[in-house]
């Protein structure tokens, strides 16, 4: 089968599903933007050379700005690239970290890829968005959480960093920095100064 018969699929039973919650769809993407600056976004990428395709899922607090400095873009043109919190649901059809939902070789296996998406959408997008559902609350808990995560690598650790300045929580954003420090690569000289950045009065 191809992207054709899927994306039929998609609009017939996956995009319901999004616009129930609150999407906004245009293309293969679909967006939620929240009054207080959080952005959701759902983005089907295709690859069609594997015969598949995979749901990327991305968050951003606009309040950030962009994920590499500077201007963000305008919310209703996010991509998941342009999120400073990424994911994907999880296919596992091969192994635990497989994103990778199969086209399949007719109508009806289509069909079911497109239904196991739906089936497990309820669960891995209510726990990829669950830390980002509203600024500042669940983001201030999400930050405090991100302290004492010994997995987050360091980028990431600066972008919880950040959410602490912007919620005035200075010395979470110093203990988050702190956290980060002996993690840095060496060469990531840049990262590093960032992230000394919180620890000068």
């Amino acid at each position: 089968m191809d992207r054709k018969t899927i994306n039929r699929a998609l609009r017939a039973e996956f995009f319901p599903v999004l616009a129930a919650e609150g999407f906004t769809r245009h293309g293969d993407v679909a967006r939620r933007i929240a009054p207080d600056g959080v952005v959701h976004v759902v983005d089907i990428q295709h690859l069609p050379r594997n015969g598949a395709f995979q749901v990327n899922l991305g968050t951003h607090l606009l309040q950030l700005g962009g994920v590499a400095g500077g201007q963000s873009p305008a919310p209703e043109t996010f991509r998941d690239f342009d999120c400073a919190w990424r994911g994907s649901i999880i296919a596992g059809f091969r192994n635990a970290s497989d994103a990778a939902f199969t086209y399949g070789a007719t109508a009806e296996q289509a069909a079911e890829s497109v239904a196991f998406l739906v089936s497990e959408w309820p669960r891995q997008s209510a726990a990829f968005f669950a830390p980002y559902q509203s600024y500042p609350d669940t983001f201030h808990a999400a930050a405090h959480a991100a302290a004492a995560d010994d997995s987050l690598h360091p980028a990431h650790m600066l972008t919880w960093a950040r959410v602490a300045a912007l919620l005035d929580d200075a010395p979470l954003a110093q203990t988050i920095a702190l956290a980060a420090l002996p993690k840095v690569p060496e060469r990531a000289t840049a990262l590093r100064d960032k992230l000394h950045a919180f620890l000068t009065p």
